[in-house]
């Protein structure tokens, strides 16, 4: 990685950081989720980033991919509330995740459960490692704290302007899939726990992305890629939502995903560049 790059990524990770502390802050009893999301993607402009993607506010039984519209609920006493900023400098991302429980701690196990599972994780990346030992190494700590994780979500790898990149990271024991890291792979690192099942089920849509060729004819997709390019984006972001429906067929949809079994989930998440001999958390 050429230390332009790894500046870009840095500056992001130092943007998500603060955006990522500040927004949690905010999160109280009767507070709007979609004063919130826009509080925190506004702030990511005044410090001199881009959002990566909505700000995801996903509560109880959601685990994610929800972002607020308009006429959205508020914030109440005992929810289990997960805040996940994405930011991007030049595309380089850093995505950065934590949650907190409005007025009560009757889920603080399960919030301590993604942090140390985070954290155990972390402790073990370096060039060489295989993603699925990675998994086992969270599920053992999730399971110390006698919570589960959730099996359908995983990490993943970054590359420039896409969230997702093809390397993926199992929350979970005997993953059949995994994949060596490299030194200067980029990946998000996201344990989520909960006391359910550990499946999800699909919601709505909320969130979109571009796919398809590029040189599309089609007008609406070119205003689309020069506003996001293949970054995932909200219909509140568009003057008009509606004209989504002409252009299905060339978008990625982000469903909401909710717990199967109705049980509230927590969620920690840290933006990693893989080194020789470790690697460097850009977004602590």
């Amino acid at each position: 990685m050429n230390p332009e790059i790894l500046e870009c990524y840095l500056e992001a990770g130092r943007i998500a950081s603060s955006v990522r502390e500040q927004t949690l802050n905010t999160v109280e009893e009767g507070g709007r989720l979609l004063d919130t999301a826009e509080y925190a993607e506004e702030l990511t402009k005044q410090m001199g980033g881009e959002a990566a993607f909505p700000c995801n506010i996903s509560i109880n039984e959601i685990a994610s991919h929800y972002t607020p519209l308009n006429g959205d609920r508020k914030f109440a006493s005992k929810d289990l509330v997960k805040i996940d900023i994405g930011v991007h400098i030049n595309g380089y991302i850093a995505d950065t995740a934590d949650s907190i429980e409005v007025d009560t701690n009757n889920n603080l196990i399960l919030i301590e459960a993604a942090r140390e599972a985070l954290n155990a994780a972390v402790n073990e990346i370096q060039e060489g490692v295989n993603t699925k030992y990675l998994g086992k190494v969270i599920e053992n700590v999730i399971k110390s704290y006698n919570c589960l994780p959730m099996t359908d979500l995983t990490g993943h790898s970054m590359e420039r302007y896409i969230i997702h990149s093809g390397v993926n990271i199992p929350n979970y024991d005997g993953a059949s899939f995994g994949n060596v890291l490299h030194a200067g792979d980029v990946v998000a690192v996201e344990p989520f726990t909960t006391l359910g099942r550990g499946g999800t089920r699909r919601g709505e849509v909320r969130i979109y992305g571009l796919v398809g060729n590029k040189d599309s004819k089609n007008l609406l997709y070119q205003k689309l890629l020069s506003q996001f390019n293949t970054l995932p984006f909200t219909t509140r972001w568009m003057d008009e939502p509606d004209e989504l429906d002409k252009m299905m067929t060339k978008l990625h949809k982000y469903p909401v995903l909710i717990e199967s079994g109705g049980c509230p989930v927590a969620q920690a998440e840290h933006t990693i560049i893989v080194e020789d001999k470790g690697c460097r958390v850009i977004t602590a």
